[in-house]
């Protein structure tokens, strides 16, 4: 096992000069020992090209994940060892070179936190209205990237998830979202874009956001953690309630359990839209602003995800 690498790996990940962070790193190091063969593994995964090298060293906290329970409940070291290799495997695969130095090798070393990719931007009160994707260490623990939407720098909502295989079809590509978390003092902000967006909700249109992307990756499913599926509930107490249920929201969209994993909701990349003739003849106007501001986010994702795409 590469244990220099280790030692970079951990003492980015923690700043041992503080006690509580020493033990932190003493307990990485120690699981690692316990898991050398699947340690050397990942290790030699990312050592296999420069530009994987340079994202293990940007983006630490790829083996870390490994190491703890993370991404959904009852997730095993070999279980979070595919899925981040998987993942890396399609972002390979599907992005461009530039993408990946800039979401995982091109990171500040403090905060261990990637670049951004812009995927739509509009103005709204004078400020850029934008999503963006971007790996943020502080969500590490729910995916290997985030989708945010932003007023400014403030945060309003975002999606955390990596990129896996569907449970239909093993030979096809999805989405798998780990949690979905909103700002906790937007509410004014919130009610003011739902009402530019024609009654259109902020928190769909962000998993709107994740949609296109999944559409212009061709894929045909996105999974999504139930409640129950949460990497949280490795370690909370059985009568604490999440105050997001995520649940009911994955019904909003369309989305059903899932037969094959009960800890996840299988949804359908393309949201469902009633028809004019469904409506009331006073909403249709409404909703036809609202269906010409959402086609335009769809348009500026196809554009972006075409300069950033693997030809």
């Amino acid at each position: 096992m590469d244990t220099d690498m280790l030692h970079y790996i951990g003492h980015r990940l923690y700043n041992t000069e503080h006690w509580k962070e020493m033990k932190r790193y003493l307990v990485f190091r120690a699981r690692c020992r316990m898991h050398s063969a699947l340690m050397d593994e990942v290790l030699g995964f990312f050592a296999a090209t420069p530009e994987r090298a340079a994202m293990l060293k940007g983006t630490p906290a790829f083996a870390e994940q490994v190491t703890r329970a993370f991404f959904y409940k009852g997730s095993g070291w070999q279980d979070r060892w595919d899925l981040i290799r998987g993942h890396v495997e399609f972002m390979e695969r599907r992005f461009q070179p530039e993408a990946l130095r800039t979401l995982y090798a091109e990171t500040d070393g403090r905060t261990n936190t990637g670049g951004r990719i812009l995927l739509w931007q509009e103005e709204s009160d004078g400020k850029p209205l934008h999503m963006d994707l971007w790996f943020n260490a502080g969500q590490r623990k729910e995916g290997c990237l985030s989708l945010v939407l932003e007023l400014g720098d403030e945060a309003l909502y975002q999606i955390m998830f990596w990129f896996g295989k569907s449970l239909t079809d093993p030979a096809k590509d999805a989405v798998w979202i780990g949690a979905l978390q909103g700002t906790p003092n937007g509410s004014a902000v919130i009610k003011r874009l739902t009402k530019e967006f024609f009654g259109y909700r902020t928190k769909n249109l962000v998993f709107y956001g994740l949609r296109n992307l999944a559409r212009c990756l061709g894929m045909d499913e996105i999974y999504a953690v139930t409640n129950e599926g949460y990497y949280a509930m490795n370690h909370v107490r059985r009568d604490r309630k999440l105050k997001t249920d995520f649940g009911a929201f994955w019904k909003e969209c369309g989305g059903v359990p899932c037969e094959a994993d009960g800890r996840f909701f299988r949804l359908p990349v393309e949201e469902y839209r009633k028809d004019m003739s469904e409506l009331k003849p006073s909403k249709r106007a409404q909703h036809r602003r609202r269906f010409a501001r959402l086609d335009a986010i769809g348009a500026a994702f196809d554009a972006s995800c075409v300069r950033w795409e693997r030809k």
